[in-house]
């Protein structure tokens, strides 16, 4: 069976590196992304109430967390929110006090994104969690696992 080759004994699960552009292989790492995304909006959820932000902008905190020093432009294009929607969510965080937007660069008009002191104080314990998660399954995976993931995640979102 393909799914046995190179496996060290008592190892399931892994695929001969050969196989890997399979329709099953391709279909199989979908359903890993869409997996992971579940567990990332349960600790979303989880945190929400005590954050007390509605869904949308609580993604938004966490992707100026995550990329800080980006545009409204290039924030709206890395979310897919709609302008008067991302205006929405930023005059909220804005007027709670959880984001900065700093003038920089050549032109005045860019604002550059980032998380104000409360802002990160507020997501802290979310970002605990996820990295906790993140953590486990790395210490799971390997090392050179965690590599080739990161390269394949990388590839997927340019």
């Amino acid at each position: 069976m393909a799914s046995e080759v190179n496996q060290k004994p008592g190892e399931t699960g892994r695929v001969d590196p050969r196989l890997f552009l399979r329709e099953e292989e391709l279909d199989n790492g979908i359903a890993l992304l869409l997996a992971s995304e579940r567990i990332i909006s349960a600790a979303l959820r989880r945190n929400q109430e005590r954050i007390g932000l509605n869904m949308p902008a609580l993604r938004l905190m966490v992707t100026i967390r995550f990329q800080p020093g980006l545009t409204v432009s290039e924030l709206r294009d890395a979310t897919g929110a709609t302008t008067p929607t991302l205006a929405r969510l930023l005059g909220e965080l804005d007027k709670r006090q959880l984001i900065h937007k700093k003038t920089g660069g050549r032109d005045a008009r860019r604002r550059r994104l980032s998380l104000s002191e409360e802002g990160n104080k507020l997501i802290g314990p979310l970002i605990l969690d996820l990295r906790s998660a993140m953590r486990e399954a790395y210490r799971e995976a390997g090392a050179s696992a965690v590599a080739g993931t990161r390269s394949v995640l990388e590839a997927l979102t340019r």
